[in-house]
Parts: C-alpha cells; sequence; structure tokens
C-alpha cells in the first residue's frame, strides 16, 4: 500500500493526528483502542448501530473473484457515512449459481485479470480505505488443497495483489485471514504470502457450544480462549517463518451461540471482550459475524435478549471507541493527499 498516514511532513505523508496520544497509520492501525465492526445479517447495520447506541468503524462484505461492480452501491453509501470497508474476495464464481470454487492457478494465470482490473478501480475510486482479504480460511479443512496447494493460494494471493496495485488501488490494505484454530498452525507457514503482501494478520474467535455443525464442541469457549492461542503462535512462532509479529491483529469473525443452561453466559461472552483486548496490545480491531447456520446454531446479535445485552455493553466501552480525531485524522490525510494529487 502507498503511504495513506504515515507520520512526517510531507503530502505524501501525513502525520496521522497531533494529538500524540491517537495515531492512526498509514495501514489504518490505531495506537489508541480497537476499531468495532459487524459482518451485518442482511446488511442490517443502521438496526445494530440503533442498539448499540454507536456507530460500526468496519463493515464486512463478501465479494467473489469474478464480481466486477464492487465496492455496490450500498457499500459506497455504508463508506460515505463514515465506516470503513472490508471485503473479501473469494475464489468463487459469484455470478454463477451455488457460488462454485475456483482453482488457484487459474486465479494466477490471469483468466479473472479483468475483474481485478475492474475492482481495483471502484475501490481507487471510493477515495477511502478498503480492507481487502483474498479468500479467508485457507487453511481450513474445506478448503485447504482443495482448491490448490498452498504454494498456488500464496501465488493467487501474490497475483491479486500486484493486479491492485498496478491499477491503482493504494488505498486497499490487505487482510490475511485464517481461522485461528490450534490444529492448523502447521497449515500456516505454507500459506503466508509475505510481509510485503500482508498489512494485517487476522482470524477467528468463535464459541459453539452445541452447534450441530460442531458436534463435538461440548464445552464453552471464552473469547479470549478462542483468540489468544492464535496471537501467541504468531508472536513465539511467526518470525521463524518470515512472519512480522508487529503487524496489527484483526479478529476478523467473532461471536457465541446462545450458551446452553446459562443465558447470562451469553452476555458476559461479549460483555468481557474489552478487557481482554487490553492485554493483547497488537490486536487493533474486531468484527462480529452477524449471522445464523441453523436454529441452535444462531450469531445474530439481535436474536437473543443476552447477546443483545452483552454486545451493547462492549461496545459501549472507552476502548473499542476510538476518539473522533482518529477518524478526523485519516479524513485530514486524505484530504491533504487529494490537494496534493491536484497540484502535481
Amino acid at each position: 500500500m502507498s503511504p495513506l498516514l504515515e507520520p512526517g511532513p510531507s503530502p505524501s505523508g501525513v502525520t496521522a493526528s497531533t494529538d500524540p496520544v491517537c495515531d492512526v497509520t498509514e495501514i489504518l492501525e490505531p495506537s489508541c483502542g480497537v476499531w468495532w465492526g459487524v459482518s451485518p445479517y442482511r446488511n442490517n447495520v443502521a438496526g445494530l448501530e440503533r442498539a448499540a447506541g454507536r456507530p460500526m468503524d468496519i463493515v464486512y462484505t463478501w465479494h467473489g473473484i469474478d464480481q466486477r461492480n464492487f465496492p455496490t452501491a450500498k457499500e459506497r453509501a455504508f463508506a460515505n457515512e463514515g465506516r470503513y470497508l472490508h471485503v473479501n474476495v473469494e475464489a468463487r464464481r459469484f455470478d454463477q449459481n451455488g457460488h462454485p470454487p475456483l482453482r488457484y492457478r487459474q486465479i494466477t494465470r490471469g483468466q479473472f485479470d479483468g475483474p481485478l482490473r475492474a475492482q481495483a478501480r471502484q475501490i481507487a475510486d471510493l477515495g477511502l480505505p478498503v480492507f481487502v482479504t483474498f479468500d479467508h480460511e485457507a487453511d481450513a479443512n474445506k478448503r485447504y488443497n482443495t482448491r490448490g496447494t498452498p504454494d498456488q493460494f500464496v501465488q493467487a494471493w501474490q497475483h491479486v495483489v500486484d493486479v491492485y496495485r498496478d491499477y491503482g488501488a493504494d488505498n486497499a490494505i490487505f487482510v490475511w485471514n485464517v481461522t485461528g484454530y490450534p490444529g492448523n498452525f502447521a497449515r500456516l507457514p505454507g500459506l503466508w504470502p509475505g510481509n510485503d503482501y500482508v498489512d494485517w494478520i487476522s482470524w477467528e474467535a468463535y464459541n459453539m457450544t452445541g452447534c450441530p455443525h460442531q458436534p463435538r464442541w461440548k464445552h464453552v469457549q471464552s473469547f479470549e480462549e478462542a483468540m489468544a492461542p492464535m496471537y501467541e503462535w504468531i508472536q513465539e512462532q511467526g518470525p521463524r517463518h518470515g512472519i512480522d509479529p508487529d503487524k496489527p491483529v484483526m479478529i476478523g469473525e467473532a461471536g457465541t451461540v446462545p450458551i446452553p443452561g446459562n443465558p447470562r453466559a451469553t452476555q458476559e461472552w461479549y460483555a468481557e471482550i474489552p478487557d481482554v483486548l487490553r492485554k493483547y496490545e497488537r490486536v487493533r480491531a474486531v468484527k462480529f459475524w452477524d449471522n445464523t447456520l441453523g436454529p441452535t446454531c444462531d450469531f445474530r446479535l439481535l436474536n437473543n435478549r443476552y447477546a443483545r445485552a452483552g454486545f451493547v455493553q462492549a461496545g459501549q466501552d472507552e476502548y473499542v471507541n476510538l476518539p473522533e480525531q482518529a477518524r478526523e485524522a485519516v479524513n485530514s490525510a486524505l484530504s491533504m493527499l487529494d490537494q496534493f494529487e491536484l497540484r502535481y
């Protein structure tokens, strides 16, 4: 990514904030807290925001690599109203029924360069920072070695980034997202695209007690228990695999199903998140997956009174409410860059 908010006096590297307590870097890493976001059920961001009494910082959306027209009008509205977009670009054909998967080598060979170029131009035209992930959860059993080898995933990732950069999407911030499941850690080194191709590292933190999709999940796993093992692996093992442990971390998806037999535990699961985040300084963004896999596997934040109460309580914590000056710093830097480009 080209410098956007990098500290410095020149127009192409604008100081992120006049207050040294709360800076935002060129890749939207805040120094003063955590961005708070959601992948909303049926795009109902407004309903979540009304319930929470606050805006969402990031909205997570999903697209296929064959799609040319995104950000969509709806996504542009999200962004223009002050939220940052995070788009996951799947190695799947979203323009076909069932969204069939693709082979990574099809992407590397340039079969989808037309759509990628169109995506890059539209992201560039948005004029705002956009988080971008290619084919999240490449380490998951249902994906690992199914769309291609780990090497082919890395080549496809690098190809997507190169096309975006070549066609002007300097505002794209690339987020490598994996499951964070300890059983998959041995797969991660082979899936790492390289420090030059990744801006943020991301994984997931779920509790699925009683969810039929996870029949062996009998225990209750707290947010910290779900999140911490991957964090520790990156810090302790990342460097030996060429992974920079100082990169900012985004918990890309998080949530719990209603915890059987103890409704208030569901509320506590969400409510404790800000205090947990304070203990892990590289985590700088969290997004919740507000959706359902079935009646007893429901992560919708507004569909359960205890999930709603915990989400609202957590979202009011000052640590996940970045000062307005942080967002103003981004807008100011973008404005100065626009003026610089007009002059030169």
